[in-house]
């Protein structure tokens, strides 16, 4: 009886520790919306595992700094108008990843890694470069929102069409496309609200 109310006592232990910060990873919508969002400088000086949620915005930055990758539980990371020109395939290390903005960098691949962050829901990266993204955003099943108004892509990959039943909305104003393209997207998200600029005659 005895041993039956220590084993009780230690699995209840167990599961409090779990529940503390730096156990739960990938933070369900309460939680995302209160844990708080930290500086580089403010994020070096706490437990790596309790940092959720880092900006990095307007700091000049050509690379990712290598501080960042320490922060094994990030969820949501803002990159947002600074100088990058790629997008780091180690970026894929942040599996719990939620919120990832690139928006106003120089950036112009997506690589294939961008499917590995699979509870992505939103993903911002508008005013880039960028010219295609990989067929492995059809992994991103999570994904509500995304962002790539002001970019050179020309057509969407095929693969999109995975992400019919959870892809709430799309921006991509601000990009040359014909009509073709247009009503070829709208078939593969039939129900994804999409804004697009006009279209233009591009000879498709």
């Amino acid at each position: 009886m005895i041993k039956k109310k220590a084993y009780k006592f230690w699995i209840s232990i167990s599961l409090l520790i779990m529940a503390l910060p730096g156990y739960s990873q990938l933070l369900d919508s309460a939680a995302f919306d209160t844990v708080p969002t930290y500086t580089l400088q403010q994020a070096l000086k706490k437990d790596p595992l309790n940092v959720y949620k880092l900006k990095l915005k307007k700091l000049q930055l050509k690379e990712v700094p290598e501080e960042i990758y320490q922060f094994k539980n990030l969820n949501a990371l803002d990159l947002s108008k600074n100088k990058l020109k790629e997008f780091p395939p180690r970026l894929a290390e942040f599996k719990y990843l939620q919120e990832l903005d690139l928006s106003v960098n120089k950036i112009e691949i997506i690589p294939k890694e961008l499917g590995q962050l699979v509870h992505l829901k939103e993903f911002r990266a508008n005013q880039n470069e960028i010219v295609s993204l990989p067929p492995e955003i059809k992994y991103l099943v999570e994904l509500r929102f995304m962002d790539l108004w002001g970019n050179n892509i020309g057509s969407l990959p095929s693969e999109i069409v995975f992400l019919k039943n959870t892809l709430k909305e799309i921006d991509m104003r601000v990009i040359l496309m014909s009509d073709s393209e247009h009503k070829k997207i709208q078939e593969l998200l039939p129900d994804t609200k999409i804004k697009f600029s006009k279209s233009c005659n591009c000879g498709f």
